[in-house]
């Protein structure tokens, strides 16, 4: 199993991106230490956890991630039933839609505090208990952006402003702690069929085509948890490129598909501005290469 007996925190792992994350960090042998606001929504990812059969540590508690006294409450309680953690996934969200000029205040500060104060609060409060010890296979704090960042749409100031200030976040954090064995990653979705795209509609099989589901990006969460990625720090991984990478690894010849050595000179024949995002990442198309 790629993760057998490490330690995984996911937050706003109720639903969505961080239930599937959590399903699949299970099904790989990780202690898992998940939070959410709403625990009935817990313990329905708890039982599909445990209706895999996995033999692991599933520890739940709630938490509003833009409160800093209870994040760090729930992650001494985590520590203290897991250990030590490998991998953090600051992962909660929330956005709302309006007219720049018509935005609610309350609302636009609301969004700041979970997407931008909530990973803050999360790297802060988990800090004292990550695995710093092992060079050969460092600590990850994984952190859960969005393709807002550099696409910028409009009617989504405030969530667009949250998914920049995360990325900035990062790249300091990176050089912060480059010696202190913490690499710090991100996934930035492209759409995904979760209630923050489609509220109460979410799942219920008929999303549009370049919609994707949350599981879609189970691969990219577990190659950054994995030792595979101990060498990825302040790495960006943007998911419209490497569905890019995905779509014509499935049309290449057979011997463009045997690793990223084969496949990347082709791949930059055919999709040179994707290529240019994913160069730095071959450890990730090799990844995905061999789970296909």
């Amino acid at each position: 199993m790629l993760l057998k007996g490490k330690n995984v925190i996911i937050t706003g792992a109720g639903r969505g991106l961080g239930k599937a994350i959590a399903i699949a960090c299970a099904k790989e042998g990780a202690n898992l230490g998940l939070i959410s606001r709403t625990m009935g929504e817990l313990l329905n990812t708890k039982k599909e956890i445990e209706d895999v059969g996995t033999d692991i540590k599933v520890i739940i508690q709630t938490a509003d991630v833009s409160n800093f006294q209870e994040v760090s409450e729930v992650l001494l309680t985590f520590h203290d039933e897991l250990g030590l953690f490998n991998g953090v996934i600051a992962n909660a969200g929330y956005s709302r839609m309006w007219a720049t000029h018509e935005f609610i205040n309350e609302k636009f500060a609301e969004i700041l505090n979970v997407n931008v104060l909530g990973v803050f609060h999360t790297f802060k409060a988990a800090y004292p208990y990550m695995k710093k010890d092992d060079k050969k296979d460092k600590a990850r704090f994984i952190i859960t952006g969005s393709e807002a960042y550099p696409n910028a749409p409009p009617r989504l100031t405030a969530y667009v402003a949250s998914k920049f200030a995360v990325v900035g976040m990062q790249k300091a954090m990176a050089a912060e702690y480059k010696r202190e064995n913490i690499n710090f990653t991100m996934v930035l979705p492209t759409q995904i069929d979760t209630s923050l795209l489609r509220g109460k509609k979410a799942g219920d099989g008929n999303k549009p085509e370049h919609v994707l589901n949350p599981w879609d990006l189970n691969d990219y969460y577990l190659f950054l948890l994995s030792e595979k990625a101990n060498r990825v720090d302040n790495g960006l991984i943007f998911t419209d490129d490497f569905q890019e990478v995905k779509k014509i690894l499935a049309e290449a010849p057979s011997e463009k598909r045997e690793n990223w050595e084969a496949f990347k000179d082709y791949f930059e024949e055919k999709a040179p501005k994707s290529y240019e995002n994913v160069k730095n990442l071959g450890k990730l198309v090799d990844f995905i290469i061999a789970r296909s």
